[in-house]
């Protein structure tokens, strides 16, 4: 798992954590951050909402965060504790972990493989 570095970091005590690391966002990150943007919000509607819900699946993407256990790295202490310049930071890297994860276009033997087949037997047939 790569480890960045964060500018300002985030304040835990008297603790400023810097480093940190993300994972690939999945489906229950989103149900799990819908949840508990409705809980904390009343809806998952407007802007305030919408941004709590982001720092919700940023809380549950990130991996590691300075010497914070897992179970520590929460919305809240997001939202009291990261500023923009660092939100920014690791949103771009989540970026980058799923840019990481698509195949590249000349990497992409699945579709090579669905192609072939079809493509030997239409010129088997026109023999």
């Amino acid at each position: 798992m790569e480890k960045h570095e964060l500018l300002y970091g985030v304040q835990s005590g008297d603790v400023i954590h810097r480093d940190f690391s993300v994972r690939l966002p999945v489906i229950r990150d989103t149900i799990d951050a819908l949840r508990l943007t409705h809980e904390a919000c009343g809806t998952t509607e407007g802007a305030a909402a919408n941004m709590y819900y982001k720092v919700t699946v940023m809380a549950l993407v990130l991996t590691s965060l300075g010497s914070l256990a897992k179970e520590d790295i929460t919305p809240e202490l997001l939202l009291d504790a990261l500023n923009d310049e660092d939100f920014d930071i690791i949103d771009a890297q989540i970026e980058a972990v799923k840019k990481k994860r698509m195949p590249s276009k000349s990497d992409s033997p699945d579709t090579e493989l669905l192609s072939s087949p079809s493509g030997d037997t239409a010129s088997q047939n026109g023999k």
